[in-house]
């Protein structure tokens, strides 16, 4: 029967409240319990909401039961197209209480009289296509089912209902929400305060843009991301609606199979997602390049970063612990975004390298380390100032891990990059000195960890540490005063490959 309790539990529907003890007196009836903020919630509600009324005309009852005022349940019924009863409850949850829900999408098929004839957490597809077939046989109808689109496995949210009990007496109806320890309670967090999505900060971010418009599929959970879910995880990440070009342009390049983001989210390796920007972009919406690049103290860099790595920690599902199984990890997986400083370089920026026009605005993606400083005040030529920015590279990945493929981004601060402006260098030429300059005996990496071809190499062959000058990228930014640039190691064994793609301003 009903979980004990439940018919004392009142819902707030279109028609008035409805005591859920009576809703399968009569006929055997689905709940689908949903919140509107989950988007596996808002899956389950496109799938099934345009068969749901089909479903009524059998015998069966199908109700949208959301976790949410009865006005915020009813506009996100409609744009998910739910075509049955929607139904609402605050807190305390009672109704979600009594069923004992983990996490919303829930659904719960009762037979007449409101046993309990099975039910399904999260998006299942196959399971909830056997309970629509058990839903059928008690009305003895055979009941459409959602078409098999992907994915077809996707977890849910927490269910309002497993908040803390004190924390739920506190939302109340009215003032005595706690938001920042709402968003801790139900997991929207990397471990840091957030601000809450909620629809009208969501909304602006979006800026009119379709929300419900997917780019794509997010691993490695493999869900759907939405520009909604991409604007709730930049609302969430504490970005203006002015970088939200910038985060859109950073996830459809994450979102490139060739930058390999499933195995960049669940390997034991530390490393992060690199956001650099390049363009008009940069002044506009406040990035610094300048002094503290890869430090604290602004927002646009800190949150456009954060924005993309909650993406892959909250709809990707790769969370710390988790799917993500990094041994150590490092600063950079909680946001890595970095502007060049082009007005400080004597050289092409990043994204015209790549391709694209200096008056475009680009971002270009790298799995990347952490930054390991490079101090050099001494060299007195730009030759000497090449070998030892490479040969700080040495024993990045692994002491004789030589040659490797993928690659090493050096930050160049403008101190740095003076020498060579002054010897008249080219990055082309600072690379190929770079190249040249790091490389040992095969004999001499023979222990440890190394590589196949420096252990087929004639035992004098000189190994370099990169397979080639492509492998070192280099970029230009930091305060002017100060002779510290930075190298960041590879994500390596992999092939991930670089990623760029153009920030639409619109």
């Amino acid at each position: 029967m009903l979980p004990s309790g439940t018919s004392d539990a009142e819902l707030a529907g279109i028609g008035g409240p409805l005591p859920l003890g009576r809703i399968a007196e009569e006929a055997p009836a689905l709940l689908l319990f949903v919140s509107e903020e989950c988007p596996t919630s808002a899956l389950a509600l496109r799938r099934l909401g345009p068969l749901a009324g089909q479903w009524l005309g059998t015998g069966l009852g199908a109700y949208a039961v959301f976790e949410d005022p009865l006005e915020i349940a009813v506009r996100t019924a409609r744009r998910h197209r739910w075509t049955a009863p929607v139904l609402a409850e605050e807190p305390p949850y009672e109704a979600s209480r009594a069923f004992e829900l983990e996490s919303v999408p829930t659904v719960v098929l009762l037979e007449r009289g409101g046993a309990i004839a099975g039910r399904v957490t999260g998006w299942d597809q196959p399971a909830v296509e056997q309970l629509l077939a058990r839903a059928g046989e008690l009305v003895g109808a055979d009941l459409a089912r959602p078409d098999a689109e992907e994915p077809r496995h996707k977890p849910g949210c927490s269910s309002k209902s497993t908040l803390d009990p004190a924390l739920v007496a506190a939302m109340g109806p009215g003032p005595g929400l706690d938001e920042a320890e709402e968003m801790f309670e139900r997991g929207f967090t990397d471990g840091l305060p957030v601000v809450p999505p909620t629809p009208e900060r969501v909304e602006a971010m979006l800026a009119g843009r379709d929300p419900d418009e997917v780019l794509g599929i997010v691993p490695p959970v493999m869900a759907e991301l939405t520009l909604a879910r991409l604007a709730a995880c930049s609302v969430l990440a504490g970005c203006r609606p002015e970088y939200f070009p910038v985060v859109l342009a950073a996830a459809e390049a994450a979102l490139d199979p060739a930058f390999n983001l499933h195995g960049q989210a669940v390997t034991t390796q530390p490393a992060g997602q690199l956001v650099v920007v390049n363009g008009p972009v940069r002044h506009e919406i406040g990035l610094n390049s300048g002094m503290g690049a890869l430090g604290p103290g602004f927002r646009a860099n800190l949150t456009i970063g954060r924005a993309l790595r909650l993406v892959v920690t909250l709809t990707g599902g790769g969370a710390p612990g988790s799917l993500d199984r990094s041994t150590l990890g490092h600063p950079g997986k909680l946001g890595f975004c970095i502007a060049e400083a082009e007005e400080m370089s004597p050289w092409e920026p990043l994204h015209v390298e790549r391709g694209f026009e200096a008056a475009q605005s680009a971002v270009t993606l790298i799995g990347s380390d952490a930054p390991l400083s490079i101090s050099d005040h001494r060299s007195r030529s730009a030759g000497e100032l090449a070998r030892v920015l490479a040969w700080a590279a040495a024993s990045q990945w692994s002491t004789n891990w030589w040659p490797l493929t993928e690659p090493s981004v050096f930050i160049i601060c403008p101190e740095h990059v003076a020498m060579f402006r002054q010897a008249g260098w080219s990055k082309a030429r600072l690379r190929e000195e770079m190249f040249a300059a790091v490389h040992r005996p095969a004999a001499e990496l023979r222990w440890g960890e190394t590589t196949p071809a420096a252990q087929r190499a004639e035992p004098g062959a000189e190994v370099s540490k990169w397979s080639s000058p492509a492998s070192i990228i280099l970029l230009v930014a930091g305060g002017e005063a100060g002779r510290y640039s930075a190298v960041l190691g590879p994500c390596t064994g992999m092939g991930s490959q670089v990623v760029s793609r153009e920030v639409a301003i619109r």
